[in-house]
């Protein structure tokens, strides 16, 4: 299931490239359901992103793998203020600003033993991607598929993109080049999820047109949704980067 989130994740954080797109914000609730049906529990979970005009929170029914080292049940995206804030725990949050997106990750791959990866060469759209020309309704949202060809014979990916939800994922612009590009090892090219003007449906990955993983959007709700979800609870106790690596240390003496 963690290699699940990983491929579902890494596609998320891939989007942040796009940071200014052409119309509003979108603001609602989508809820995704994350199949595993090539595995021997045909393990399945949920993941939900709430979406406002400045924020964005995502939550789970399982720990979400954030970075090595780092989980977490919810994570809030506040551009607002420019940090996010990971939930840990029922009643503790991590704050993490933005110029201190690089000292956690350094934390993070010290603690796992980690070197930083090398720069990545520019994916080959023109060899891997193909753009099917089909076309389907998904939730309400018509959505065209694009089809990536995977490395081996058999493997492919296929990803359902709308253009009528757009979203500005602003801070994981930062977050994608600081620690999704270092802890994902999948090369998945990050135009293809990325566009400022679509957002994925449906996304399956087959080899020998068995699916291996899908990951669905099971509903959208944009009138009726908890914008509550966007904001931080009264019960959370937030610390800092720098409470975080004291008492790392203190662990290791």
């Amino acid at each position: 299931m963690k290699q699940i989130f990983n491929i579902f994740f890494l596609m998320l954080f891939a989007y942040a490239l796009a940071v200014q797109p052409a119309t509003a914000q979108f603001e609602g609730e989508v809820r995704f359901v994350i199949q595993n049906p090539g595995s021997q529990l045909g393990e399945t979970s949920n993941v939900n992103l709430t979406f406002t005009n400045n924020r964005i929170f995502v939550d789970s029914n399982v720990s979400l793998n954030v970075m090595a080292g780092l989980s977490a049940r919810g994570i809030l995206v506040r551009n607002d203020l420019n940090d996010f804030v990971v939930i840990t725990t029922d009643n503790e949050g991590l704050k993490v600003e933005k110029n201190e997106l690089d000292g956690l990750v350094s934390l993070m791959n010290q603690v796992q033993g980690k070197q930083p990866s090398a720069d990545r060469k520019p994916f080959p759209w023109d060899e891997k991607v193909e753009e099917t020309g089909e076309s389907k309704q998904i939730r309400g949202y018509t959505v065209h598929e694009f089809i990536l060809k995977g490395d081996n014979p058999g493997e492919r990916t296929s990803v359902w993109l709308t253009d009528q939800i757009r979203v500005n994922w602003g801070l994981l612009l930062d977050a994608w080049y600081t620690t999704g590009s270092t802890q994902f090892d999948h090369e998945i090219p990050i135009e293809m999820v990325m566009n400022s003007n679509s957002f994925p449906l449906l996304i399956e990955v087959y080899r020998n047109d068995e699916i291996l993983m899908r990951t669905e959007a099971m509903s959208v709700d944009d009138q009726n949704f908890n914008r509550s979800k966007t904001e931080l609870p009264s019960n959370i106790r937030v610390i800092g980067l720098t409470d975080l690596m004291m008492n790392f240390f203190r662990q290791q003496r």
